[in-house]
């Protein structure tokens, strides 16, 4: 009997939720000024040739700020 009352008692709380629309979040792309990158590519330049996890890591970081790119052009022409 119990059981049944728990079971009866449950039944209420399940629901189910329909998404008739697709929500993309992307993460937000850090905007750097001018000064900034130009700052950032004459020390890079300065490394020595040695340091190629650096380069490895930046090129890394380069391939992610595309893809919240497209991330952002598709959540657009669906968000039309």
């Amino acid at each position: 009997m119990l059981f049944l009352t728990v079971l009866a008692s449950l039944t209420g709380c399940a629901t189910t939720v329909y998404k008739t629309q697709l929500e993309i979040y992307c993460p937000q792309i850090k905007q750097y000024d001018e000064q900034f990158n130009q700052k950032l590519a004459d020390e890079i330049e300065a490394l020595s040739p040695e340091f190629r996890a650096i380069e490895e890591a930046i090129g890394n970081y380069v391939y992610l700020r595309d893809r919240i790119r497209r991330c952002e052009a598709e959540k657009e022409n669906i968000d039309g």
